[in-house]
């Protein structure tokens, strides 16, 4: 073969898998941010195994600070998270992008955050929803809180006290959002109806307190049993 044609076909070959590779790579800042997210993804990830695990996972806040790195950067990150999720084939780091994505001001992957916090499978996957939807404030998440207020994930509280409770860390965000959507009064009157039957049974769920409390009657229930 003519040495100027086996340059024209090596030519042929090599430009598009150049493309190609070029296209699968995700260029700048995100690449960090992303390998993060992969990381904090990884069935091998120990601070991400919720199998035995019965108290909060290091996961969460992790997850909870790319996060507000991401919104930190601004909107202007938004492409590349796209390029990403449209690259993604893991479910879980796909459903942590379309967060991100939902977080950043993307109006399309705002349904599928909900979806996210309602159906994944993944508990920290629909922790970061959960809190990253609240955070929006955005009226179409209703129903979906709704839903929320059925999630089975739960965390116990007390450590190694004699006093333990079962802790349900979706659900809480759900009632705190649809609490916070009533009060704001950007809800109709039947809208506001169905969201108070929704709740109807669950009382206000204030984190912090109840952990005071918790505490308090730890270190009691510690006193008592010195002075026995």
């Amino acid at each position: 073969m003519h040495p100027d044609r086996l340059m024209l076909a090596l030519l042929f070959l090599l430009v598009p898998c150049l493309v190609l590779k070029w296209r699968e790579e995700t260029p700048g800042a995100f690449a960090v941010i992303l390998e993060r997210l992969r990381h904090e993804c990884d069935p091998a990830n120990p601070d991400a195994d919720y199998s035995r695990a019965q108290s909060t996972l290091p996961t969460e806040r992790k997850r909870e600070a790319i996060i507000a790195e991401c919104r930190s950067t601004g909107r202007g990150l938004l492409p590349e998270v796209r390029r990403a999720l449209a690259l993604e084939r893991d479910a879980e780091l796909r459903g942590m992008l379309c967060i991100i994505a939902a977080a950043l001001g993307d109006e399309a992957a705002l349904k599928e955050a909900c979806q996210e916090m309602v159906w994944s499978e993944h508990p920290a996957v629909r922790i970061s929803a959960a809190r990253t939807l609240r955070r929006l404030k955005d009226r179409r998440c209703v129903e979906w809180y709704l839903t929320a207020l059925q999630d089975g994930h739960f965390v116990v509280n007390g450590a190694c006290g004699t006093l333990r409770e079962k802790f349900y860390p979706v659900r809480s965000l759900a009632q705190m959002a649809l609490q916070e959507a009533v009060k704001d009064g950007a809800l109709g009157r039947v809208e506001v109806a169905r969201i108070r039957a929704g709740i109807d049974g669950r009382p206000p769920y204030d984190a912090e307190q109840k952990r005071l409390e918790l505490e308090a009657l730890v270190r009691e229930e510690m006193r008592r049993n010195s002075t026995r």
